[in-house]
């Protein structure tokens, strides 16, 4: 009991101490409550340790809270081995995510995007005005129940009513999210990925309408964040160019050797399309095709047709690759049987990926 008191007289010096004149003061106040907090956490829940998942997580973190509001917090971005889907933020910077939404994110930017949403709520004291609004006991059965997702054992069924286990009320997630965006501008992690991480979850929302995704389910309404933070983008002046944060149609280029040369390899989503024997080529290609990937193509606007010298390959009109007579011979083919089938297969991955969007979000 004497240990609680001391923690609501802590709480209560943060919320009620002048700024900035107490700002250090309130800031180490904040991080031991936020510190007591995460023993509880971890002594409750099994840790991620694997170092791979560990380390892209704390680095991406670490990116996304140096350009936060207060970056000198001591943030620590750590994983809690649960498979649902979630992420939950403490006072003072200790961000947790689970092991389940390290599985639904699809690239780094939604990861980033995740976590500069938990960092806001650091950064801006959210968890002290909930801690305000309800009180101790209620703020830390929230986080079990965002854990756990068991909201009838964590809280009761009277509280699923109130709204709290939607994590946050509906100006402090939005806070959350706008804010976001302006943190991720200033890293090399795209805002964009606020939106397409949104809109998956909105997809999920109506097509799966019993996955339940903690403080990103509906508290506010998922459409309504989608509409807000597209809306933010674009008044921003952000292109709103989704495949580099939902990581589809991925290009890329190796070298192999083949009898006793280098051959340049061009694939999309780990399928090989084409083949030169100039590796140089190949990347040339990967560039021009990755702008074009850029505009959300459909298969039938890639098209084809002999050229001088050759055969064309068209994205929505402009030329994309060709192939040439020595091009042929590498695939032991004709000029046109060889054209036509790098045609065929860019808009089989087209078609392919474009499915799997469709499915899987």
């Amino acid at each position: 009991m004497r240990s609680y008191l001391v923690w609501v007289l802590i709480v209560t010096a943060l919320l009620t101490a002048p700024l900035p004149a107490a700002a250090a003061q309130g800031d180490e106040q904040e991080i031991q409550l936020g510190r007591m907090y995460a023993r509880q956490l971890e002594a409750r829940y099994k840790l991620v340790t694997d170092k791979a998942i560990t380390e892209r997580v704390a680095r991406i973190g670490a990116d996304v809270a140096a350009a936060s509001d207060r970056p000198d917090l001591p943030y620590t971005f750590k994983v809690i081995d649960v498979d649902f889907a979630n992420a939950l933020s403490l006072p003072g910077g200790f961000i947790y995510i689970t092991k389940g939404m390290l599985a639904f994110v699809r690239s780094d930017h939604e990861l980033a995007a995740i976590l500069a949403h938990e960092v806001v709520h650091a950064a801006h004291r959210h968890q002290l005005e909930m801690i305000r609004r309800s009180n101790q006991a209620t703020f830390w059965t929230l986080i079990i129940a965002l854990v756990t997702r068991d909201a009838n054992a964590a809280l009761g069924a009277q509280m699923i009513g109130t709204g709290l286990l939607s994590g946050y009320t509906r100006e402090l997630e939005r806070d959350a999210d706008l804010t976001s965006i302006g943190y991720l501008v200033k890293t090399n992690y795209t805002p964009v990925a606020a939106l397409t991480l949104m809109e998956r979850l909105l997809r999920d929302e109506r097509w799966r309408p019993k996955v339940n995704l903690g403080i990103y389910q509906d508290h506010p309404h998922v459409e309504e964040r989608v509409a807000y933070i597209e809306e933010d983008l674009r008044r921003r002046g952000i292109p709103i160019n989704r495949r580099i944060a939902a990581n589809y149609l991925r290009v890329g280029t190796h070298a192999v050797a083949e009898q006793g040369r280098q051959i340049g390899e061009l694939l999309v989503n780990d399928t090989v399309v084409l083949r030169y024997a100039d590796l140089e080529r190949v990347q040339a290609v990967a560039a021009r095709l990755d702008r074009f990937f850029n505009v959300d193509p459909q298969p039938f606007e890639v098209t084809g047709r002999p050229i001088d010298g050759g055969f064309g390959i068209f994205g929505s009109g402009l030329l994309l690759a060709t192939i040439t007579p020595a091009d042929a011979a590498l695939l032991n083919s004709t000029v046109i049987e060889a054209g036509v089938t790098v045609q065929a297969k860019l808009r089989w991955v087209i078609e392919q990926d474009i499915r799997s969007r469709r499915f899987n979000g």
